[in-house]
């Protein structure tokens, strides 16, 4: 489980430690606060995309 947030939300301001907290998942993830607001995916889609795949290569299991 990784926690991605915008560095200018607002909204969710926070939350990443919330999760982080309550989610055994996120223990050993490359968390990261991203210079984007509450729409990541608008303000820094490119780095949320390469941000995700990293994520995937580094926690896929038996996948070819």
């Amino acid at each position: 489980f990784l926690t991605l947030f915008g560095d200018s939300d607002d909204i969710t301001r926070g939350g990443d430690k919330a999760f982080q907290h309550a989610i055994p998942g996120t223990r050993g993830q490359d968390h990261k606060i991203i210079h984007a607001g509450h729409f990541i995916q608008e303000d820094a889609g490119e780095e949320l995309t390469e941000l995700i795949l990293e994520f995937y290569e580094k926690n896929r299991v038996g996948i070819k």
